[in-house]
């Protein structure tokens, strides 16, 4: 009983060794090919770069200016006039608050778990018009909006020489997919108003949130709509 019992543990270590012994082979051989492709793309770098060096003597040779090798410039942030209109204390009753860079470097791990959380609800639908007749127009779509939509619309009306685009925005990256439904709401609305200016496709675009800009609110800046016609004179 003893003896059988100390050769099924013999029979077991020489098993876990051998397979030991083929883990430890299999590793070798992959780090050998891993140098040996390694090894050869450090050779084909070093080749090319000789033959950079060639090519410029012999551009040199020939009386060719080398360029230089081109500046990698970042992009800018968003500058203030990418952003909507603000609208001030009419902003105050969004739920979130932007948080600023200092918070954000603190909180990366935050950040990071963020990119995988669903986005916030939407609570604020901002229009930008571009005069009075224009909110007068957007007043009844805001009213529609706001009852089958579920969100607070404000009609904001724009500075006369305002030259923002035509355009949407939002501020959460997440609510891509929740804006595009809403811009598609307002074109139905607009278009049974019958306001043809309105109806029209709008360009997107997702920013940085900032300030009263906040992942729960969406803009739209509407082109000005035709100027109504004059009225008609009583024939005399």
């Amino acid at each position: 009983m003893a003896r059988s019992t100390l050769q099924a543990l013999i029979n077991g270590t020489r098993q876990l060794l051998s397979v030991q012994l083929v883990i430890a082979v299999i590793a070798i051989a992959l780090a050998a090919w891993t140098l040996s492709v390694t090894t050869a793309l450090l050779r084909e770098r070093d080749r090319l770069q000789e033959r950079v060096i060639q090519l410029e003597q012999a551009m040199s040779e020939g009386g060719v200016v080398v360029p230089e090798a081109p500046a990698l410039v970042e992009a800018p942030p968003p500058t203030a006039s990418a952003y909507p209109g603000e609208i001030g204390e009419l902003a105050e009753s969004a739920s979130l608050v932007a948080p600023d860079a200092e918070e954000e470097r603190r909180g990366v791990g935050a950040v990071i778990g963020s990119l995988f959380a669903p986005a916030p609800e939407m609570r604020l639908l901002v229009l930008h018009v571009r005069g009075q007749n224009d909110a007068a127009a957007a007043q009844p779509i805001a009213e529609e909006l706001e009852q089958n939509s579920n969100v607070r619309v404000v009609v904001d009306v724009l500075a006369p020489r305002d030259q923002r685009q035509s355009g949407y925005a939002y501020f959460d990256g997440r609510q891509s997919r929740v804006a595009a439904t809403l811009v598609t709401q307002f074109h139905d609305v607009a278009r049974r108003n019958q306001l043809a200016p309105w109806s029209s496709q709008l360009r997107g675009v997702a920013l940085p949130a900032e300030g009263e800009y906040t992942a729960d609110r969406l803009d739209l800046v509407l082109p000005p709509l035709p100027e109504p016609a004059p009225a008609a004179l009583p024939p005399g």
